[in-house]
């Protein structure tokens, strides 16, 4: 499996967001996982590596993870726009997405393919399976790859993403954590939408000490 990060601060956002293209090394059909910007490069890395982009792959519909699509569009008109089917309208819903408020051009891209939670999507001799994680925003959704799961912004290293947005939960987020993805293999790589990787048997450990200290607070 061939894998690399790509990292770009869109508009007046103030942390970089993580984009990944991965492809099957033996046919070279590939995916990316979120479009915030920087598609000038993904484009020369793609091109280099002869890897045949069939797939954007959304984790959610803020703005710092789509701004990029009307460029990917451009230079790769057949891609496939992929979003969970809870997140579809708000893609295209400025008070959802936020674009503006992010100092970016309000998106108009619809997605092509909408999934649910156990979907997979195929290319070459990989599939992606959608685990749906809300919380973050009602749509939010994380992509396992193999040992290698992309979290968007509902898990990050140590921490976990905002539930104060529109369609944001507190209580879904850490359902989606505890009963989700911490459930994954102890060795599955974290690959989040902002920040380091990590892997699941840490954040394991994290929320278990996170659960202790909560309990010791109520008393």
């Amino acid at each position: 499996m061939l894998l690399k990060t790509f990292r770009v601060m869109p508009g007046n956002a103030t942390i970089y967001t993580n984009m990944y293209v991965v492809a099957d090394e033996e046919t070279k059909e590939g995916v990316l996982i979120d479009a915030a910007g920087g598609i000038d490069k993904i484009y020369n890395y793609v091109e280099n590596m002869n890897i045949n982009l069939r797939y954007v792959i959304l984790t959610h519909c803020h703005g710092d993870h789509t701004a990029g699509l009307r460029e990917l569009k451009r230079n790769y008109p057949n891609i496939k726009i992929v979003i969970n089917e809870a997140e579809k309208e708000n893609l295209t819903d400025d008070s959802v997405n936020m674009c503006t408020f992010l100092g970016l051009p309000e998106n108009y891209m619809e997605a092509d393919i909408t999934v649910k939670e156990g979907d997979t999507i195929k290319f070459g001799n990989l599939e992606a399976k959608i685990i749906h994680t809300p919380g973050h925003t009602e749509g939010s959704m994380s992509i396992l790859i193999k040992d290698a799961v992309f979290t968007g912004d509902t898990m990050f290293k140590r921490i976990y993403g905002r539930t104060d947005l529109k369609t944001g939960s507190e209580r879904e987020i850490m359902w989606s954590i505890k009963d989700k993805l911490l459930k994954l293999p102890d060795n599955t790589i974290v690959y989040p939408g902002h920040g380091a990787i990590t892997i699941i048997r840490e954040e394991k450990e994290f929320y278990a000490q996170l659960e202790e200290k909560k309990l010791q607070e109520n008393g």
